[in-house]
């Protein structure tokens, strides 16, 4: 089992909080009262999240400007801030949003902004771009805030709290699958599917979504065997695939990626990429094709990086 990568940090003041905050996101940080501030923060990371909580007692104004930028982009992530406690006010240009407590914003940070973080306690998480944009079409600039107080919204906000609270009590496989899912109920909440019919379809889509991750490389997943294993024709499954906005070779290509992606990131496996290839039901070709266009990185790139960042923590 892979565990997940934590870490706590107790309470520290403005110039150690700046340099373990400019370790995700570069800013420029100005302080309300220096002498009085401080600031505590938690983190879990993967391969692929992060998931960050901060108390902090005093106000912070941020700024991230161009040379920020050019130091790290950041252009391949969002940061979704849920606060629990304080309203956060972020600018971009002339643009400026509110997120209050039981709200959540979706913002990209590759243009300069700024960022009013009050006296207040919030999550932070960091997911890669990709999770989102192959979901839902993104605006030109991403920042979007979501309503967290019920519905979709609340249970995506209790699942990050839940996953928050278990710093040593899920492998990295574990979490991941956690952020996954809070993932897809925010991209459903963000195009604002929450009637009852398309509940009922994510719900089923989610049992197949399930059957096949535990499927891959062990057994049949074909749609005949599938729907069968799950009680349904492959008529009735083809359908409420259809209702929800998918189909099932999408679906199977999706949780055969997340699969590979998981047995690339175990430093121990000793499978090769084309063997991994032939068990989540790709050709070496098309494996490492897909895999890029769904993550960023070809499948021996993914594979480097995870083997390069456990040598740096075993150190």
């Amino acid at each position: 089992m892979v565990i997940l990568r934590w870490y706590d940090v107790a309470a520290c003041g403005p110039e150690a909080f700046s340099e373990l905050a400019d370790g995700f996101v570069p800013m420029a940080h100005e302080f309300g009262d220096h002498d009085g501030w401080s600031a505590g923060l938690t983190a879990q990371e993967s391969g692929t999240y992060a998931l960050l909580r901060w108390d902090q007692y005093g106000n912070r104004l941020c700024h991230r400007t161009r040379r920020h930028i050019r130091k790290i982009p950041a252009d391949d992530l969002y940061w979704i801030i849920l606060p629990d406690r304080g309203e956060f006010a972020l600018r971009f240009d002339d643009r400026i949003t509110r997120v209050p407590t039981g709200y959540a914003v979706v913002a990209g940070l590759e243009i300069p902004c700024r960022l009013h973080i009050p006296d207040s306690a919030a999550y932070a998480f960091q997911i890669p771009r990709t999770e989102f944009e192959h979901r839902i079409r993104p605006r030109t600039h991403m920042n979007l805030v979501l309503d967290m107080n019920h519905g979709l919204g609340r249970i995506a906000a209790e699942m990050i709290r839940g996953a928050h609270a278990e710093p040593s009590g899920l492998s990295e496989r574990e979490f991941n699958a956690v952020c996954d899912r809070v993932i897809e109920l925010l991209c459903m909440l963000a195009v604002g599917e929450t009637t009852p019919q398309a509940t009922h379809h994510t719900q089923v889509a989610e049992s197949i979504r399930r059957h096949l991750r535990e499927h891959i490389g062990r057994s049949d997943v074909r749609l005949p065997a599938v729907a069968h294993a799950l009680g349904w024709s492959p008529r009735q499954l083809r359908s409420v695939l259809h209702a929800s906005g998918t189909t099932f070779r999408d679906l199977r290509r999706e949780e055969a990626l997340r699969v590979a992606r998981e047995l690339l990131a175990d430093p121990h496996a000793t499978t090769t990429i084309a063997e991994l290839a032939t068990r989540c039901g790709f050709t070496p070709a098309w494996f490492s094709a897909a895999f890029k266009e769904r993550f960023g990185m070809t499948p021996r790139e993914f594979r480097r990086s995870r083997l390069a960042e456990t040598s740096v923590a075993r150190v």
